[in-house]
């Protein structure tokens, strides 16, 4: 699961305890658990089944429909439920962040805001020369105190501010997630410097890339992006084009595995290029 700022501490726990069973005994005292789906129970290693093995209803005690054995090794995991599992996850607003505008001086950790509404000790800090996690140590109406100092000086420049302890809801955000992303060499042998959930290049010619992804999108209806701008000293490409073959033109309809790119001159014609970055959304 993906988190906004600091993974939160859970709430739930998870707690085992092994007891060593008398002759035909039955019932064992577990510290507590919480009744429900939450607990597991094996005899010797093996998974019993609750309703038909045993019975667990009270909160305390474990009770086998067949008494075990002397020496019998009976385990119980017991996790606790998850208090108000809503209230742990960010709502539609923290996922978007509080955005202002900030000035502050570089090598200073004092930041002023035009607002300071909806910004809270904790938060992450995110803006032009703020490093990654940073947070806010102390707020006083528009003068927030950042935990570490800057690199930029802000002069009324945008500044957000994120909550530091809630889950994030694959259902806030599942459409805007980046599910593919590549940053490749397309000269000579084509070389991957980095990437998520591509597993290869095809090299189909001059200019002409498909990126084969690892994971199939769940259909075609997704989006490309991409840049690109240099094949060489003295020489550049203008765009770089998607769902396009190099060598006329055509039409190459993207597939749920893979998405043909051109790397393009500003003249129309393809070519090799160094950096070509692409991204896919969906």
């Amino acid at each position: 699961m993906s988190y906004i700022g600091n993974v939160p501490t859970p709430a739930g726990t998870e707690t085992r305890q092994e007891f060593t069973a008398t002759a035909s005994q039955t019932t064992f005292a577990t510290s507590g658990y919480a009744t429900g789906n939450f607990i597991s129970v094996y005899l010797n290693g093996v998974r019993l089944s609750s309703g038909s093995d045993f019975t667990a209803t009270n909160g305390t005690d474990v009770v086998l429909t067949t008494g075990a054995a002397a020496g019998d090794l009976l385990a119980v995991e017991m996790r606790n439920s998850l208090a108000d599992i809503g209230a742990g996850f960010a709502s539609t607003s923290e996922v978007t962040g509080t955005n202002t505008l900030g000035s502050i001086t570089t090598g200073t950790n004092s930041l002023t805001v035009a607002s300071g509404t909806g910004i809270n000790v904790g938060d992450y800090v995110v803006g032009e020369g703020i490093a990654p996690g940073t947070t806010v140590s102390a707020i006083s109406g528009t003068s927030v105190t950042l935990s570490g100092t800057v690199g930029a000086t802000l002069s009324s420049d945008p500044v957000a501010f994120y909550t530091a302890n809630k889950a994030l809801s694959p259902g806030l955000v599942a459409g805007g997630l980046c599910r593919a992303w590549v940053n490749f060499d397309g000269t000579g042998t084509v070389a991957i410097n980095a990437a998520y959930n591509v597993s290869s290049i095809s090299d189909n010619g001059t200019g002409d890339y498909q990126i084969n992804l690892t994971t199939a999108m769940p259909d075609a209806n997704y989006c490309t992006v991409g840049t690109t701008g240099y094949a060489g000293n003295g020489t550049a490409s203008g765009f770089l084009g998607a769902n396009r073959i190099g060598s006329n033109g055509n039409e190459a309809s993207p597939t749920t595995t893979a998405v043909r790119v051109n790397s393009v001159t500003s003249a129309g014609s393809v070519v090799d290029t160094i950096y070509i970055n692409v991204s896919i959304f969906r």
